[in-house]
């Protein structure tokens, strides 16, 4: 992976860690002005490694922080 990937993944984890509730991988792609299939490849990327977890709420991809990556800050 690029260091714009991991410059990405990074900024895509503090965004979560933020959050209370879930985010669409829209609204990620808006607040960090990517597009949206690059957040898309991330956000999948960084479920494969445990660090979030994502799930679909119709039409909609949703993420959120893995308790484990929570505790691990």
């Amino acid at each position: 992976m690029t260091k714009k990937g991991d410059l990405l993944q990074k900024r895509i984890l503090k965004l979560l860690s933020s959050s209370p509730a879930p985010i669409s991988t829209q609204d990620i792609s808006l607040k960090l002005k990517k597009p949206w299939h690059s957040v898309q490849t991330r956000c999948l990327m960084l479920q494969i490694d445990k660090r979030v977890n994502g799930f679909r709420v119709g039409r909609i991809n949703l993420w959120m922080l893995n308790r484990g990556e929570i505790a691990n800050e």
